[in-house]
């Protein structure tokens, strides 16, 4: 007859259901250690445990401002709405805070003279490209968020996706074949102003 203080799992006996519970929860808990640790372990190795960490955070806190509806009627509530989008594209978000408020002082009406359109000033053509309704300031961000981000990863460098956001992607790329190194002297002088305010404010 069995002993009714011990219990039965998968071939093993254990002195009691606690004594079973703790040794299940130890190997879960272990489990999920290693988990956790062949995750974050290769973003160490490389040097960007803190950006992973950071882009992590940002995904939850970008989650939770969507669901909270953002603040978009001060500058204050906007201008942490594109550190969030920012961290969620994997961008410097203090380099792209000072680009939309160069681009618009973070005024959600402003148009220019050659007609580029609200917060982050697109183009009416390369907001219906993009998908991007450029007055609705939440879809403004987090559009100009990506598309600096696929800037950057494609040019290089946060400076050279500036050059292509402002200029556009064809003078930056004759400027590039052109030039190389000395690409920044090829763009035009509004351009070559734009960035270096934003890169060295």
């Amino acid at each position: 007859m069995r002993d009714p203080q011990r219990y039965y799992y998968k071939g093993k006996w254990y002195t009691s259901f606690n004594a079973f519970v703790f040794n299940e929860g130890c190997k879960f808990a272990c489990i999920l250690l290693f988990s956790i640790c062949g995750v974050l372990f290769p973003f160490y190795v490389n040097g960007s445990l803190q950006r992973a960490a950071e882009s992590i955070g940002a995904l939850f806190a970008h989650a939770s401002t969507s669901a909270q509806a953002p603040d978009t009627t001060t500058k204050a509530g906007l201008m942490a709405l594109a550190r969030a989008d920012a961290l969620a594209a994997g961008i410097p978000s203090d380099l792209f805070i000072r680009q939309i408020n160069q681009e618009s002082g973070f005024n959600t009406n402003e148009t220019s003279p050659t007609g580029a359109e609200g917060i982050a000033q697109f183009e009416p053509g390369t907001a219906a490209g993009l998908g991007i309704d450029p007055w609705n300031p939440v879809s403004a961000l987090q559009g100009a968020a990506q598309l600096m981000s696929r800037s950057t990863r494609t040019y290089g460098d946060y400076a050279k996706a500036l050059a292509a956001y402002n200029g556009g992607s064809g003078t930056l790329q004759y400027c590039l074949t052109t030039y190389g190194s000395q690409w920044l002297s090829c763009e035009p002088a509004q351009t070559q102003a734009y960035i270096q305010k934003i890169m060295s404010s």
